[in-house]
């Protein structure tokens, strides 16, 4: 006599994977794109670092002396732009493909947010071994600054990691709102968001200039210095980031 075995259920054959999983996926897909995600950042720090030693070398061949004002160096700062940009164009390219491999909505930003924050680590940890190189050879001899700036590099360990990785986050948040937007809207609802924009900060420009109270804002800056501005950064940042979500989950799945 034959035995007749029942028929295997489908979670018995197929493999579902765990919330946990599938954020990770997401993750993963981000970082298949290694050129955008890994080589060109680190190619942008490259060509701006070299620049700035270029300029730091022919000036001092040419005076003998320390460099002065280089501590105020914003060099840094196209790298944030950078990834601010790349947000958007992760989210383009990833978020049909992603949806199209069963990720939810909530994984795929889950995961995003992820992907930027190991990128993020991964940034903050260099530029801060690197300021502190700065700091130990006293500028390559030259009291030069890139890495070691007054805005990010000159506090102690905690507070360098903090505003390198807090700022780079806020970019990333604001990427991120963006390339919600985009991915539902498309171009119009990049024009509508850069309208908004653009109006808040000229909104604040006007009333602060009414009110005479740019002398107020230099004053908190200074008292606040780099740390605290990127403290109070991510008040917007985590409203951003809810903001996002809540735009992606209505983005469509198909172009």
């Amino acid at each position: 006599m034959t035995a007749i075995s029942s028929p295997a259920t489908l979670s018995d054959t197929v493999a579902v994977p765990s919330a946990g999983q599938r954020v990770w996926n997401v993750t993963r897909l981000h970082f298949a794109n290694t050129f955008s995600m890994i080589a060109l950042p680190w190619l942008i720090i490259a060509f701006v670092y070299l620049v700035n030693l270029v300029i730091w070398i022919s000036i001092f061949a040419s005076t003998h002396e320390q460099l002065t004002g280089t501590q105020w160096s914003g060099a840094t700062m196209y790298i944030f732009v950078y990834f601010g940009i790349a947000a958007v164009q992760a989210m383009n390219l990833t978020f049909r493909f992603a949806m199209g491999m069963s990720a939810t909505r909530r994984d795929y930003y889950l995961g995003t947010w992820l992907a930027f924050a190991l990128q993020g680590l991964l940034f903050t940890a260099v530029c801060t071994l690197l300021s502190y190189v700065e700091d130990w050879t006293s500028g390559y001899g030259m009291n030069a600054h890139m890495f070691s700036n007054i805005y990010m590099g000159s506090g102690p360990l905690w507070e360098r990691v903090l505003t390198t990785f807090g700022a780079f986050m806020f970019c990333f948040a604001l990427g991120a709102l963006a390339g919600s937007v985009y991915v539902r809207w498309r171009a119009n609802g990049l024009y509508a968001l850069g309208a908004i924009v653009a109006l808040l900060a000229v909104g604040f420009v006007a009333i602060t200039t009414l009110t005479s109270s740019w002398p107020a804002v230099g004053e908190w800056f200074v008292q606040v210095r780099a740390v605290g501005v990127v403290a109070w950064l991510l008040i917007p940042m985590a409203i951003g980031g809810l903001v996002g979500f809540f735009v992606l989950r209505k983005a469509p799945s198909r172009a």
